[in-house]
């Protein structure tokens, strides 16, 4: 291992206990040639080579919907992945020549590449296959195809583009370009694609991840690194910093649906079900969550780091003291919620969020809706927990059942009134239930090795001249990505797509019209997985 030398520090970590700044840290191939990873980000001719591979991906169709078959239910749904598989094939034949294949559920895909130490535990890198579909009222609206891959001199345009054929393809890159140079990896590398992340991954994660348990036990991976957060500028200190995803808010989706006698319109009652139930939609909306920030999250974590390495002293100096107080002191803390929850993008960091996204009631324009529906979904605090959510939204209902002397049953049991009711019931369901995540440990060698090669490829090699340390700093997925599945394989997961963007959402704009990813982009996630694979591929590296 290459550590590299710098003006910051002199020790694994320097300046913070809250926030450890951890050295750069390459592998020893860099110290003795460091063409390689050069030609990656630098080389026209590699760069055009790699723009045809993502292109070429891109134009593929593997967009998927939600509520989709099983593959053994419905053969013909999947099919499309079969022209996928084949590309994937065609493009990196030493990955296929050379690693164990494996094919789990027939489109998920499993690569083993073998390294010679058995003490070692592999390293997992993930992504997926699929995409969320094109809206086809916006196809207009696209400036190129959507699933032409187009590329603009800057900008590489598609279904996928950024979410997230681009990991998929620097990740079989990278064991390509490994595999010509006859490396022979001492920790066993394995890359895992499933096929329906965008409808929650039951059909290929799920089972990706059993087969990786039953072949590997728990507890059995070094890493995870899945797509997720990459290094943008922060607004507070106008500094690169790099943020893996560390934690993830939990998800349930409740479902309220009301039934109420029918009958003409010419004869309302006071109250359809419909105006009943926008009455619930009201309160729940008057009654949001409020905002709490622990130890327990990321954000806090964030902030911390912020405050600890501002090396251009943008942090007003009485606001720094209250964020390094605000893990101790109520009245810091609440000074920090507060200025977390002044803006739109960061407020749902802290607290459990509530949307209502699906109403339906009533057929027909002179007959009085008999059913009416509700779902609320919900982005479970990392403080809190499902049942906690489940009972509150329980006693919303109640209240408003009370006041229109209405029945109500909640998750299969009657919790108030009498069965039978003439006036109406309430049935309270849910689906989609997903706890907060398990904490990814934090400040020990895993995590070490992670920051050091992230500040050894964009210091040392994307951005030279920037004059300062980047912080590698804890943050908290609002979403949930295919590790939801694959808790038990290793407790360092880290949802973590290493290259440069100012706003991941507005300069990707995932799943929206002209999903585009500045090539450079590319290439640098390209070029950490290269330096990152065989700088953790030593005993040094394990805790």
């Amino acid at each position: 291992m290459y550590v590299c030398k710098t003006l910051y520090h002199s020790s694994i970590f320097t300046r913070s206990s809250l926030c450890p700044l951890y050295e750069p840290i390459a592998p020893s191939s860099f110290h003795r040639d460091d063409s390689k990873v050069l030609s990656i980000l630098f080389d026209n001719k590699y760069r055009k080579q790699s723009i045809e591979r993502l292109s070429g991906a891109i134009q593929i169709d593997t967009q998927i919907s939600d509520h989709l078959p099983d593959v053994p239910d419905s053969p013909e749904t999947w099919e499309k992945f079969k022209n996928f598989h084949q590309y994937l094939e065609e493009k990196f034949p030493l990955v296929y020549e050379n690693l164990e294949v494996e094919r789990v559920n027939t489109y998920g895909l499993i690569f083993h590449w073998k390294g010679l130490s058995p003490k070692l535990k592999p390293v997992l890198l993930m992504a997926h296959q699929d995409t969320v579909p094109v809206q086809k009222d916006t196809i207009a609206d696209w400036s190129y195809p959507p699933l032409s891959g187009h590329y603009d001199g800057q900008y590489i345009y598609g279904r996928g583009a950024a979410d997230c054929k681009n990991v998929l393809i620097a990740i079989l890159e990278t064991l390509e370009l490994l595999i010509s140079q006859d490396y022979q990896p001492r920790r066993s590398i394995i890359a895992a694609f499933g096929f329906d992340e965008e409808s929650s991954g039951y059909l290929s994660a799920g089972k990706i991840a059993k087969r990786l348990e039953k072949k590997f036990g728990k507890d059995s991976m070094y890493a995870i690194i899945d797509e997720g957060n990459g290094l943008t500028v922060d607004s507070l200190t106008n500094t690169i910093v790099a943020i893996p995803g560390t934690g993830e808010k939990g998800y349930v989706d409740i479902s309220v649906e009301l039934t109420t006698p029918g009958g003409h319109s010419s004869i309302p009652p006071d109250h359809t079900s419909i105006g009943i139930v926008a009455e619930l939609a009201y309160l729940i909306e008057k009654d949001p969550y409020k905002p709490v920030l622990t130890n327990k999250n990321p954000t806090l974590g964030y902030y911390q780091c912020l405050a600890s390495h501002d090396s251009k002293k943008k942090i007003d100096f009485k606001f720094k003291k209250t964020i390094l107080k605000a893990g101790s002191s109520r009245r810091a803390n609440n000074k920090l919620i507060k200025y977390i929850t002044r803006n739109k993008l960061t407020r749902y960091l802290i607290g459990t969020s509530q949307a209502l996204d699906i109403i339906r009631g009533g057929e027909k324009n002179n007959a009085l809706p008999e059913v009416t529906k509700l779902l609320v979904n919900h982005r479970v605090a990392i403080e809190s927990n499902i049942d906690e959510i489940k009972e509150h939204f329980v006693k919303r209902v109640i209240k408003l059942a009370k006041k229109h002397k209405l029945s109500v049953k909640a998750f299969g049991k009657r919790v108030y009134g009498q069965s039978n009711n003439e006036a109406g019931e309430f049935v309270i369901t849910e689906s989609g239930n997903l706890p907060p995540a398990p904490p990814t440990p934090l400040n020990d060698k895993v995590w070490a090795y992670l920051a050091g090669v992230t500040r050894h490829v964009f210091e040392d090699l994307v951005f030279p001249e920037l004059g300062y340390p980047i912080i590698t700093s804890p943050a908290i997925m609002t979403g949930n990505t295919d590790t939801r599945h694959y808790w038990n394989l290793s407790k360092n997961i880290f949802r973590y797509s290493p290259y440069f963007v100012n706003n991941f959402l507005h300069d990707t704009n995932a799943h929206s019209v002209d999903e585009k990813l500045n090539f450079d982009g590319h290439l640098q996630l390209h070029a950490f997985f290269y330096e990152y694979l065989q700088a953790i591929d030593t005993k040094e590296a394990n805790n």
